[in-house]
Order: structure tokens, then sequence, then C-alpha cells
């Protein structure tokens, strides 16, 4: 008992009313970053759903812009004017190999070499069931007085049409017209890649070699030639071709070509 007179101590304070007494805990800022976080994102998931929805953005037009051709794909159909009328392309290679050579749309003089170099081996790939047909971005009236300077100046007779593309319509489905063309001219034929090509196709219409030049480059038509003969030959006998081959020589046997067979 406490002596009389004497103060009384005050109580002494337990856990449990120490734990009363202390202030509420402050939000760690831990805490404060992630609330702020799911405030924006309920804001934005908010303001995305008042808005419309809009439509997803479509790709700029480019014309008649393709890819370029690869190896065993079909080669574009078209239907367009030449020196021998109007002819669907298609319809014109069904069922035979064909060589579709394109030239630039001047008459230069490298291509008029290449036009009678061609004209001089026109019978060889008719002997292989092969058709051939030259593209240029001329009109037809201008690829005939090319042709008579041709068969003037190369002593050739030119017996194989040269289809006619003034809009270079043809020349951007074989993927010779630059993908920004609307930034040099009106039409795809003011920005045409400054090259040549050479697409050799199958019976099936399908790629089998292609070959691109620069426009100052002659093009060997022996190579071309030489192509054919290999691929016909891979097609029919179910044999590869070593480098430089050339008819008549020794061949390989194709690696998946079994003893059964």
């Amino acid at each position: 008992a406490a002596a009389a007179g004497c103060p009384t101590p005050p109580a002494r304070q337990t856990h449990s009313n120490t734990q009363a007494l202390r202030c509420p805990r402050r939000p760690l800022r831990r805490d404060k970053m992630l609330e702020s976080s799911e405030n924006r994102k309920f804001m934005l998931y908010s303001k995305r759903a008042d808005q419309e929805p809009r439509e997803p953005k479509k790709p700029k037009e480019i014309g008649f812009r393709f890819l370029q051709l690869q190896v065993g794909d079909e080669v574009p159909d078209f239907r367009a004017d030449s020196t021998v009328g109007e002819f669907g392309y298609h319809d014109m290679i069904d069922g035979v190999w064909s060589v579709l050579v394109t030239f630039p749309p001047d008459a230069e003089a490298v291509a008029t070499t290449e036009m009678g170099q061609l004209s001089k081996l026109h019978r060889e790939f008719e002997a292989r069931n092969c058709r051939l047909m030259g593209v240029s971005c001329a009109s037809k009236e201008q690829h005939r007085a090319w042709i008579e300077a041709v068969e003037e100046i190369e002593d050739c007779s030119v017996s194989f049409p040269l289809i006619s593309d003034p809009e270079a319509v043809i020349g951007a489905k074989l993927g010779l017209v630059k993908q920004d063309w609307e930034t040099w001219g009106p039409a795809p034929v003011h920005a045409l890649v400054p090259s040549t090509l050479v697409i050799l196709c199958d019976i099936d219409k399908r790629v089998k070699a292609t070959w691109q030049h620069p426009t100052t480059c002659g093009r060997n038509f022996y190579e071309v030639l030489r192509t054919l003969d290999a691929c016909q030959l891979a097609l029919f006998h179910q044999v590869a071709t070593p480098a430089n081959w050339l008819q008549g020589r020794d061949v390989y046997v194709a690696p998946r070509l079994t003893k059964v067979a």
C-alpha cells in the first residue's frame, strides 16, 4: 500500500496500450506509387472506352508495285498489245517453256545488239520448245521502227513478239518500278529501275531462273540457253549439273533419287 500523502505513480503502460496510443501508419512510398499507377491505368482505360473505335491504318497505295519474282513463283499474267497483236501472256506460254526479256524504253545501242543476238538464237529456243518474247515501255509504232533498225544494223530477222508497255504496268508486275514511284512522276513509267530482266519459266508457268543486269551491260543469251538445257535435263531425268556445264557433258544423279528409283 502506498504511504499516506505520497502521490500515486502512474499506471505502467502495457504493450496493448502502447499499440493503441501510436499514430496510424503512414502509407509507404511504394504503396503510393502502386495506387497512383492503378489510377492512371483506370483513367487510361476509361478514356479508351469513351472513345469511338478507330479503323486500322491502311498501308499507302503504291500503284502496281509487286515483290521481286522468286524461283518457284508463278509468273504474273497480263494482257497487252504487241507487234503481232493483242494477247494474254498466260495463253501464249501455256504448255511450253518461255523466256521473257525486258528492254529499256529507249532504243539504245546495247539493247539493239541484244535484239539482234536474240533474233539469231530464236530457232535454238524454238527447238527446245521454248517461246521467246520481249517487252519494252514503248508504243507499238516505236517498236516497229526499232525492229527495222535492228534488222538493218544486226543483219537479222526479228520474228518474236515485242510487247508494248507504255504505262509500265507489266514492268511493275515484274518488280521493275521503284516503290516510291509517286515521288518520281505522275505514272510508274517515270520510276523504272535502270535495269533489264530475263525470266525463264517452265511448262507450268513457274519461274526457274531470273537474270537482272544494268542497262549498260549487254546480256549473254548463251547462258540463258545453257540454263534452259540444264533445267529441262533436271526435270526429265532427275539429275543435277555441275558448274560451267554444257550440253553433252557429265552430270550428277540428284541426291534425292534413291537406288530403288
